[in-house]
C-alpha cells in the first residue's frame, strides 16, 4: 500500500475507536468518514462493510493482548505473570471503551471467530506456576483470569474523576481473592480526601 493509503487506513481505525465508543458499533459510516476527515469511497475501499472495521480493531486490540501474554511467559514466577496479565489487560480495557462491545459483537455475527483462544494455554501456565509456587489459591481457573479485566473495566463506567482510585482498589481485592488462603490482606489505595463529605454522589457515580 502507497504511504497515503497506509495513513488513511490507520486514521480510520483510530477515529472509529472513538467514534463507535461514544456512538455504539451500529452508529452510520458516513458520519465516521466525516469524523476521520476522509471521503465514503475511502472509507469503503478500506473497510467494505462495519463487520470490516469491527474485525480491525479487534486485531489492534488482540495484537495488545498478545504482546501481555508473551511478557507474561519470560516471567519465572507465576504470581508475577498473573499481575502483569490481569494489569495490562484491565488497563487495556478501561483505556479503550469500545474493546469488550467490539468483541461481544462479533462472538455474536461469527462465533467461530475465536483469536482469543490462543491464550488459553498461556493462562493455563501462569496459573499453574502460581499454584506451584503456593502463591495462588489451587482453584484457579482460566476462566477466572479471563473475567478479570472484564470485571475491572467496568470501572470505566464510574465518574472520570473516580475511576483511578477505584481501579485501584478493585485490583487488590480481585487479586487478593486469587491467592492462596490464609493470607494477610493487601493494603488498599486511600480513598479520595473528601469520600465521606461527598460519599452519596461518589456511591451514584459507582457502576
Amino acid at each position: 500500500m502507497r504511504r497515503d493509503a497506509v495513513a488513511n487506513r490507520e486514521r480510520i481505525i483510530d477515529t472509529a475507536e472513538v467514534y463507535f465508543a461514544e456512538n455504539g458499533l451500529d452508529a452510520p459510516m458516513h458520519a465516521l468518514a466525516s469524523a476521520a476527515k476522509v471521503g465514503t469511497g475511502t472509507l469503503y475501499r478500506n473497510f467494505a462493510s462495519q463487520e470490516e472495521l469491527w474485525r480491525a480493531l479487534y486485531a489492534r486490540h488482540i495484537a495488545l493482548f498478545d504482546e501481555i501474554a508473551e511478557r507474561a511467559l519470560e516471567i519465572e514466577s507465576g504470581w508475577e505473570a498473573i499481575q502483569v496479565i490481569v494489569d495490562g489487560t484491565a488497563q487495556i480495557m478501561i483505556d479503550r471503551r469500545i474493546v469488550a462491545e467490539v468483541m461481544r459483537r462479533l462472538a455474536k455475527v461469527d462465533p467461530d471467530y475465536r483469536p482469543t483462544d490462543r491464550w488459553v494455554s498461556t493462562l493455563q501456565t501462569v496459573a499453574q506456576r502460581a499454584v506451584e509456587e503456593g502463591m495462588a489459591r489451587p482453584d484457579l481457573t482460566v476462566a477466572d483470569l479471563s473475567a478479570a479485566p472484564l470485571m475491572l473495566s467496568a470501572v470505566q463506567t464510574a465518574a472520570p474523576e473516580n475511576r483511578g482510585w477505584l481501579a485501584r482498589r478493585m485490583r487488590t481485592l480481585l487479586l487478593d481473592g486469587m491467592r492462596a488462603h490464609p493470607h494477610e490482606p493487601s493494603p488498599l489505595a486511600d480513598l479520595p480526601p473528601d469520600f465521606y463529605e461527598r460519599g452519596a454522589s461518589i456511591v451514584k457515580s459507582l457502576p
